[in-house]
This record gives C-alpha cells, sequence and structure tokens, in this order.
C-alpha cells in the first residue's frame, strides 16, 4: 500500500534542522516522527550535497519504521526571506453578478504585476482578507450578489524563489512528489499555544483549510488551462 493510501507526510525545513512527520488519514497529530541537523541552510551551495545524503538517509529510516515507500509530501518551511504583502485592488463595473470567476480575474491581474515587480520571490499564500462590495464590508465571499464596485484586500505571503527552486530540486533528487509548500512564519499562528517546532503541525492544520479566507493554488494543472483553472478550495 502506498503512504497516500494512509496518510501525509509532512517535512519541516528550518535552517538548522529537517523533521518529517507521518499524519495518518484523519488524524490531526502525527503518528511519527523523526528529526536531524543539517550543517547550515540550503542557501549555502557547499551543503546541498551534505543535505540531500541525510534527507535520502532519514527518508529511508522512517520508511523502515513505518513499513511503506514515502513518495509524496508538503513541505513547511521557516526562513528569513519571509515577506508579507498588503494591498487593495478597486474595480468598478457596469452592475454584474459576483462570482468565482470575477473575483479569480481580479487576483489574477494583481498577481501578474506582483511577480514583474518582485521577480527574487514566491508566493508561498494568498489570502483575501475583506471584500469591499458597494460600501459593505464581508470578511467571507458573500455568494451571487450583484455589484457595481467592489475592493479586495489581498495579503501575499512570500519566500525566495532561489530557496523554493532548491527545495524542489532537494526532493526531486529524492524521487519525493512536492504536493504543497507553506511558510511557517504564517501557518504557526493558527495554533493556540503557537509551539510547533516540526513546523509540520500548523503546516497540516493550515493544509486542512483552518483559514477560510486563504485561496490555494493547484500546482498540478496544465499550463494551457490558465489561473482561473488553477483555483483549488477557494471557497471552501
Amino acid at each position: 500500500m502506498s503512504s497516500s493510501e494512509k496518510g501525509d507526510f509532512y517535512f519541516g525545513i528550518s535552517d538548522k534542522k529537517i523533521y518529517i512527520c507521518f499524519f495518518e488519514k484523519g488524524q490531526s497529530n502525527f503518528r511519527e516522527t523523526i528529526d536531524f541537523e543539517i550543517p547550515d541552510s540550503l542557501n549555502n551551495n557547499l551543503n546541498f550535497k551534505i543535505i540531500l545524503n541525510l534527507l535520502k538517509k532519514n527518508i529511508k529510516k522512517i520508511e523502515k519504521k513505518l513499513g511503506f515507500f514515502l513518495i509524496d509530501g508538503n513541505i513547511s518551511i521557516k526562513s528569513d526571506t519571509y515577506q508579507r504583502f498588503l494591498f487593495s485592488t478597486k474595480n468598478i463595473f457596469d452592475e454584474k453578478k459576483l462570482n468565482k470567476e470575477v473575483i479569480t480575474n481580479i487576483l489574477q491581474s494583481s498577481i501578474q504585476k506582483f511577480n514583474i515587480d518582485e521577480q527574487k520571490l514566491s508566493i508561498i499564500h494568498i489570502i483575501i482578507n475583506k471584500y469591499f462590495i458597494d460600501n459593505k464590508v464581508y470578511n467571507f465571499f458573500p455568494g451571487d450578489i450583484k455589484f457595481k464596485k467592489i475592493i479586495l484586500e489581498i495579503e501575499l505571503i512570500c519566500l525566495n524563489k532561489n530557496l523554493i527552486n532548491k527545495v524542489k530540486k532537494l526532493f526531486s533528487e529524492c524521487n519525493i512528489n512536492v504536493n504543497k509548500i507553506v511558510a511557517y512564519d504564517y501557518t504557526k499562528k493558527f495554533l493556540e499555544n503557537n509551539l510547533d517546532k516540526t513546523m509540520c503541525l500548523s503546516a497540516h492544520k493550515v493544509l486542512s483549510g483552518i483559514n477560510q479566507s486563504e485561496v490555494c493554488l493547484e500546482n498540478n494543472i496544465p499550463k494551457k488551462h490558465g489561473f482561473f483553472y488553477r483555483i483549488f478550495h477557494f471557497f471552501g
């Protein structure tokens, strides 16, 4: 039986340690965990091969403990490259019906501009904090209503693009498919006591949909389908 049928693997990565945690289906706490120290951050190219060998070794250890192979996982990253951006975007239309496509098109335009201006960053999380629709304020998508003016308060959580590419390469070398990447400095606020040394508990909570305001993008949809088809679990 594959790991995906039994549960989910999470990896917590910081400048000092990597944690591997396994969550059984439907459980909010991990069943098994293993951790190991790394010589320095992934930003140091000289350490890449050392970290790769350590990761391969410890993947084998947890596979042996659990009795099945690790084929994919989610990654939580703690990094001082973490950045948070808040901005608003305003659009005025002839009266029309509010739906997912309208919101997606507004997001697409904002994110394209951001990516042009901030080429060294990767967007990890997209959150719509508020909807201002014809002078009414909504904390969540209000559903199919008619409107003319809309303002979205958007929050973007980012990490260094070079770091993200190195993490993806690291797991590719281990033949591990990366499902989702999250930023620990964002996810940790969803734990009551804010304590999560593995960086995996908070990631599991966020990827289980704790924040209804977050827009999650599906990474595996072919590019030809465009941004609209890449919205995933948008309205929870």
